[in-house]
């Protein structure tokens, strides 16, 4: 816990990565194999195949 720090209303303001934008949602396995490994975890998508998409 030494390494904890107060960070600043600057430092704040440049952090990325908490909040991330999810495309609309999928409806083909095509369009859900384009997204990057964080949206496929994160973003919605509305698939309605038997199988789980291969990509």
């Amino acid at each position: 816990m030494k390494n904890l720090r107060k960070l600043t209303k600057k430092d704040l303001r440049t952090i990325e990565g908490g909040a991330m934008l999810c495309p609309t949602p999928a409806t083909t396995c095509g369009e859900w194999c384009s997204w990057t490994a964080q949206q496929r975890l994160r973003c919605l998508n509305m698939i309605m195949d038997a199988e789980p998409c291969g990509c």
